[in-house]
């Protein structure tokens, strides 16, 4: 039996990920900085980027490693690609057959935040080394950017709505993402040493999306357009502060910079039927997620 270890374990995308590989007869570990044990893994292990996962490797002998895993403190850059670095070092001198990274669409050498930058310099490390690097949209689920946008729209009665929701919004389910790198594992010589943008091929306006939102959650807010700038200014202010907002500086510096940006999609190659915009929002609103 093959065993897979998922990076961040405790995470969004790595929880719906860790039954869609058990549903393919997969033994899979994981690691994420908690200590408490994660339920439905085969093994779990505590470790952080910048600590060493070598001990994973004498005590389990892996065939494919989901790095999911990703860090948002102070030194977000350094953290991510040399911690990342370093586990991907340790799993390749295990052995380990095939490594994939969950990048973004966010991701290029003059990115405007650290988030992106880290992902491209991720990207060339894997990609380079004949590995798979998947770019991702916002996931549609119980996590992540999604959650963040849900949840200001749960306690506010007004939004502010940037820009006017006139930005482009590049969506792919976390159903759809957990196939695809299902896919990925069983069949990984065919995308080895590709970057693959798992976007579905039709963006919407930010606008769409929350007023999706609003409607398939039940959900009573109105939208005020403002400037996406001074917002900007203002959380790049109290990112500094040791206060835990719903959004920060990095989530705007993605969004402005994604806004009217188009991508190509290998959304395609994993599915010919993409879902509609009311689709995605109503199986995660489903989930009262």
């Amino acid at each position: 039996m093959k065993t897979v270890l998922i990076t961040g374990a405790g995470g969004f995308i790595a929880r719906h990920l860790l039954p869609r590989l058990k549903s393919d007869g997969l033994r899979v570990v994981g690691v994420s900085r908690s200590d408490v044990v994660r339920q439905g893994y085969d093994a779990h292990f505590p470790a952080s980027l910048g600590s060493s996962i070598a001990g994973v490797f004498t005590k389990e002998t892996i065939s494919a490693v989901v790095h999911t895993a990703n860090d948002t403190g102070p030194d977000e850059y350094k953290t991510n690609v040399a911690g990342t670095t370093q586990w991907f070092r340790e799993a390749q001198g295990a052995g380990v057959g095939l490594q994939i990274l969950l990048s973004s669409l966010s991701a290029a050498p003059a990115a405007t935040t650290d988030y992106g930058r880290a992902k491209f310099a991720l990207e060339k490390l894997f990609t380079g080394e004949g590995e798979i690097s998947l770019r991702l949209g916002v996931v549609v689920g119980d996590g992540g950017m999604f959650r963040k946008m849900v949840e200001p729209l749960r306690r506010s009665p007004v939004i502010p709505l940037l820009d006017g929701g006139k930005g482009r919004i590049h969506l792919l389910g976390v159903d759809f993402l957990a196939d695809a790198i299902a896919r990925c594992i069983a069949n990984g010589d065919a995308f080895r040493g590709r970057v693959l943008n798992l976007q579905q091929p039709s963006s919407h306006s930010l606008r769409d999306v929350l007023d999706a939102i609003r409607n398939h959650y039940g959900l009573r807010c109105r939208f005020l357009p403002v400037p996406s700038l001074p917002i900007l200014w203002a959380l790049t202010v109290l990112d500094r502060l040791p206060l835990r907002l719903p959004i920060s500086a990095t989530n705007i510096r993605g969004l402005r910079q994604s806004r009217n940006e188009t991508f190509p999609s290998d959304y395609f190659e994993f599915d010919k039927t993409q879902r509609s915009l009311d689709e995605l929002v109503a199986a995660a609103a489903a989930h009262r997620l």
